[in-house]
């Protein structure tokens, strides 16, 4: 079903107008993943959110979004929403945020009027760029990760990022802050105490440099820490967290 998120007006100073987004993935954690990260960002606002594209359709003619945040989806039905969702509101820009590096989906996801074609393993400011961008004669790159640019594999330059310096434990507890869930729960699947847990909390933004959680959120995603092969830990939080 799709979530709607509803402002809650008080009174508060000025503020000017924010981004409005939808978020559509069928994966929950990876769409959890995005949705916290782009929480720390002021100038946006997630107004809904979507697991399935007839989903998204429908809220994007219900709230009428700036931007769409959306999969490829199994066998393309998410591209071949674009026009749909296009039609339903104006001036919408589509942004496709995908594990798929196939061209073929790439250029049809551009034929269909998506404004830009960006891969889960690039850098979050790639994805930024894209949301906030107001221009269609910018260009984005439609595969693009931190390896590519330095000419090296992707998986090589896993290996050298700064999480090496956490220990496994730290890494553990990483992933449980990245998917939003309090040091209560990480502590419960882990079978440590709360106070444990926020050692380890504290140790691993330490090392990594981490000041908040939306910054723990931004880094797992970029070193790959979140995929679609989580998915199937969210569903049995108890193993979440294996033991060491």
């Amino acid at each position: 079903m799709p979530r709607i998120f509803k402002a809650h007006a008080g009174n508060l100073a000025y503020r000017p107008p924010r981004l409005r987004v939808v978020l559509a993935d069928e994966r929950t954690i990876l769409r959890r993943g995005v949705r916290a990260m782009l929480l720390g960002e002021p100038d946006l606002e997630i107004v809904g959110e979507a697991n399935r594209v007839s989903d998204a359709i429908a809220l994007a003619r219900c709230l009428q979004p700036d931007v769409v945040v959306t999969d490829v989806f199994e066998n393309g039905s998410g591209i071949q929403a674009i026009p749909e969702m296009r039609r339903e509101c104006v001036d919408l820009r589509v942004v496709m945020l995908t594990g798929s590096r196939n061209q073929e989906w790439e250029r049809a996801a551009m034929t269909a009027g998506a404004y830009a074609y960006v891969t889960i393993d690039a850098p979050i400011e790639v994805l930024l760029r894209a949301i906030r961008a107001d221009s269609p004669d910018i260009e984005f790159p439609a595969v693009s990760s931190p390896a590519a640019a330095a000419g090296r594999p992707w998986t090589e330059a896993l290996m050298e990022a700064p999480v090496a310096a956490i220990s496994a434990r730290e890494r553990e507890v990483l992933i449980g802050v990245a998917l939003g869930y309090s040091s209560k729960r990480i502590a419960g699947n882990l079978g440590r105490s709360v106070k444990t847990i926020e050692k380890h909390r504290f140790k691993m933004m330490h090392k990594l440099g981490l000041r908040n959680t939306a910054a723990v959120t931004r880094y797992a995603m970029d070193n790959g820490l979140l995929d679609a092969g989580s998915e199937s830990q969210e569903l049995h939080p108890a193993g979440l967290l294996r033991e060491i």
